[in-house]
C-alpha cells in the first residue's frame, strides 16, 4: 500500500512556489503552479499537452477541459492566473504538439519530495500532496462547502472529499446543539 501523503498548508505550498522560482526550471513552476492550483491528479497533468492549454489565437486560456484517467469524467478547470502565468513562461520552450511535462510519473514524484525538502517542509510528500493542497485551499476558501468543493475538485461526493482532506465533517449533534443555541429565548 502507497503511504499517506500529505497536504501542505497555503503558505508553505507558495514557500515551495518560491523556492521553484529562485532555483527550478520553468518546467518545475509550472507542474508546481498547475499541481496546486487546478488540484489534478499526476496521471492526467502529464497527458496534457500544449495544444491543451491555448485558444485558436495562440494564448493560454482561461479553462482547461479535462477527462480524469480514473473516473472517465470531464471536467471543467479553471486556470487561475498563478497558473496561466507559469504555463505562459513555460510555453515558448515547447512545440505545439508536445506533452507539457515529459517525465514520468517516479520522476515527478521525487521532484516534488526534493522540493518540499528543499523549502524545508516536513512530512511525507510526493505527487499527490499538490492535489490534497488544491482540494485543503478550496475547502477552506468555500467557507466549508463540502458539496462544492467536491464539484470543484472532481471528487464524486462529500463524504469522499472530507475523508480525503483529513476534515470531520459537522456531526449531527453539533447541528442541532447550534440550532438550539440559535433559538434559545434569553
Amino acid at each position: 500500500m502507497a503511504e499517506r501523503v500529505c497536504a501542505l498548508t497555503r503558505e508553505e505550498a507558495l514557500s515551495v512556489l518560491a523556492y521553484l522560482r529562485q532555483t527550478g526550471s520553468r518546467r518545475d513552476v509550472a507542474l508546481w503552479s498547475l499541481g496546486i492550483g487546478a488540484g489534478l491528479r499526476i496521471g492526467d497533468l502529464l497527458r496534457l499537452r500544449v495544444c491543451d492549454f491555448l485558444t485558436a489565437e495562440g494564448h493560454v486560456d482561461v479553462q482547461l477541459a479535462v477527462r480524469a484517467t480514473k473516473t472517465k469524467k470531464e471536467r471543467g478547470v479553471q486556470l487561475i492566473p498563478l497558473v496561466r502565468e507559469a504555463i505562459d513562461a513555460y510555453l515558448p520552450e515547447l512545440r505545439r504538439t508536445e506533452l507539457l511535462f515529459p517525465i514520468t510519473r517516479q520522476h515527478a514524484r521525487r521532484l516534488v519530495k526534493d522540493w518540499c525538502k528543499s523549502a524545508n517542509i516536513e512530512g511525507q510528500f510526493g505527487t499527490h500532496s499538490m492535489r490534497k493542497t488544491f482540494a485543503t485551499i478550496a475547502y477552506d476558501n468555500s467557507g466549508g462547502d463540502a458539496v462544492l468543493t467536491a464539484r470543484v475538485t472532481g471528487h464524486s461526493n462529500p463524504t469522499q472529499l472530507m475523508a480525503y482532506i483529513g476534515r470531520t465533517p459537522a456531526t449531527e449533534q453539533s447541528v442541532w446543539d447550534g440550532v438550539c443555541e440559535a433559538l434559545a429565548v434569553r
